[in-house]
């Protein structure tokens, strides 16, 4: 049991939502109009969790990396039109942000995505309600495995790490978590398998964001 717990921080790609589809059509739109061949999706899903700048920069030849910042404005301009329509809620997510909402918790998302994207995306999905912050790669100076976005949440909203948990699908995120010492949680419903997960040690690894509600003590 995790004990003693005010805020919960959820990373948001593979752990609330699956945008995968979204990622993978938005991404190759972006390369192909540079000129550049569509990636298969499991190329592309392999790389969900980084910074979209490090994305691109694995998929363009060295010759294109000055136009990387270009690339990654008409991403969120098609991402804008196809997430909403292309991203599902995860199981059992509003349950459980419900659950912890009610019972008076702090939530809070980290993302690699820009905040004012993310925002809008939990908007129309109906979930925004649920947070106390939203923060995204925008907002910080170094994005994940960096603690930075952790450390940023934890002093917006007055907690100490001993106070946290961060829940993330990948070992990316959950070496943040590590570094800035909150709780960590790996949850198996995103880009990494629970083998994976394993490598970063986690305090516990679910296979469904709903058995948080038995981890978390109230």
């Amino acid at each position: 049991m995790l004990h003693g717990i005010r805020l919960i921080i959820y990373d948001l790609d593979g752990t609330l939502i699956d945008s995968t589809e979204a990622i993978v059509e938005t991404f190759n739109r972006v390369i192909v109009e540079q000129g550049e061949p569509a990636r298969p999706k499991a190329t592309i899903q392999e790389m969900i969790g980084l910074p979209l700048t490090e994305m691109f920069r694995k998929v363009l030849p060295t010759v294109k990396h000055g136009i990387i910042q270009g690339c990654w404005d008409r991403y969120i301009e098609i991402y804008s039109d196809v997430g909403p329509r292309k991203t599902r809620i995860l199981p059992n997510v509003p349950e459980t942000l419900t659950y912890f909402k009610d019972i008076g918790y702090m939530q809070s998302i980290a993302t690699t995505k820009r905040s004012d994207v993310a925002i809008l995306l939990l908007e129309k999905l109906e979930l925004l309600r649920y947070f106390d912050l939203i923060l995204g790669i925008n907002d910080v100076a170094f994005p994940k495995p960096a603690p930075d976005i952790i450390d940023l949440t934890l002093r917006h909203l007055g907690v100490k790490p001993c106070e946290a948990v961060f829940v993330e699908d990948t070992t990316i995120g959950l070496e943040a978590g590590k570094k800035c010492g909150v709780y960590t949680v790996g949850v198996t419903t995103g880009t990494h398998d629970r083998t994976k997960l394993s490598t970063l040690h986690p305090d516990y690894i679910v296979d469904n964001l709903l058995e948080l509600t038995r981890l978390v003590e109230h």
